[in-house]
C-alpha cells in the first residue's frame, strides 16, 4: 500500500468547511481514512496556532485546548503550533465603497444622529481616507511549517503520497518541489470557492470536498486521553449550526487570505 501523509492547514480548513457549523469536533484520523481508504496513512500533520484571550469570547482558548487535547488522543495526528502576533494598526475604512452604516458592527444607534456625525466628520477630514485604529491578528508559521514538513517527509521517503487540505496558494512552491522527488501530492480545497489555479497546476491530483464526510467523522461527545481523563466537546459546539461560530483552531473570526489565482 502507498505510504501517505495528510497535511491540514487548520486556519484554511476551518474557514472553508467548519465556520458556522456544529461540525468543529472533527476526528482528523477518521476523516483521513475516509478520504483515502485504500492508502496506508503514515501520519497526519495538523497546523494551527494558539489564540490569545479575546474579551468578546473569553472561552475561545478553552475550546481550542479541548480540541487539541482530543486530537492528541489519536495516534497518527501530530499537532504543529505556530504563533499569533497581535498588533494595533491604522487601517483605511471602506467608506468609499460601503454605506457608513455598514462599516461598524454592531451598528451605531440612533442611526439618524450617527449619520449626521459621520457626514460632519467626512467634511472636516484633511485627506481622502478615513482611518481607524484596529486590532490585527496575524498567524505566523503555520503555512511555512506545513511546507517544510511536506518537503522533508517526501525527501526522506517517509511518505510516497500526500494530501494537502488547504486552498492557500502560498503552499504552491512547497507542493511543486515535493513532486520533484517523485511523490504524488494532492490538494483538497475545503472552500466552496474555486481552487487556486496555482495549486492545481502544482499538484498531482485534486480531491473534491464533500461536507457529508465531515458529518460522519466526528469525535464522540466525550473522549478519553491515555490516562483516562475525559475531554468533553465544548458546549458551544453542540448548539444549532446557525448559532455557532467557534474556531477549532481558537482564532477569532476573520476572513482567510484569498488564494491567489
Amino acid at each position: 500500500m502507498i505510504r501517505t501523509g495528510i497535511y491540514i492547514d487548520g486556519h484554511n480548513f476551518f474557514y472553508g468547511a467548519l465556520k458556522g457549523t456544529s461540525l468543529k469536533w472533527v476526528d482528523l484520523e477518521k476523516l483521513s481514512r475516509t478520504l483515502l481508504p485504500r492508502d496506508n496513512i503514515q501520519l497526519i500533520r495538523y497546523f494551527t496556532a494558539r489564540i490569545r484571550l479575546r474579551p468578546n469570547d473569553p472561552q475561545n482558548a478553552t475550546r481550542q485546548d479541548a480540541y487539541i487535547r482530543a486530537l492528541r488522543t489519536t495516534p497518527l495526528v501530530t499537532v504543529h503550533e505556530g504563533r499569533f502576533l497581535t498588533s494595533v494598526k491604522s487601517k483605511a475604512l471602506a467608506d468609499r465603497f460601503e454605506s457608513h452604516a455598514q462599516l461598524f458592527n454592531p451598528y451605531f444607534r440612533p442611526r439618524q444622529i450617527y449619520s449626521l456625525m459621520w457626514s460632519d466628520n467626512v467634511k472636516r477630514r484633511t485627506d481622502d481616507v478615513t482611518k481607524a485604529r484596529v486590532i490585527i491578528d496575524e498567524e505566523k508559521g503555520s503555512d511555512v511549517n506545513l511546507g517544510v514538513h511536506l518537503i522533508n517527509d517526501v525527501a526522506r521517503g517517509v511518505v510516497q503520497k500526500a494530501l494537502v487540505i488547504s486552498n492557500d496558494s502560498d503552499l504552491t512552491e512547497a507542493i511543486r518541489l515535493s513532486t520533484l522527488f517523485g511523490a504524488k501530492i494532492g490538494i483538497l480545497n475545503p472552500h466552496a470557492s474555486r481552487t487556486s489555479r496555482y495549486l492545481r497546476l502544482a499538484a498531482s491530483f485534486e480531491m473534491p470536498f464533500r461536507r457529508e464526510i465531515i458529518e460522519r467523522c466526528q469525535f464522540p461527545t466525550v473522549v478519553r486521553d491515555s490516562v483516562g481523563r475525559e475531554i468533553h466537546k465544548p458546549r458551544a459546539w453542540r448548539q444549532d449550526p446557525k448559532n455557532t461560530g467557534a474556531h477549532p483552531c481558537g482564532r477569532a473570526p476573520s476572513p482567510p487570505p484569498e488564494a491567489s489565482g
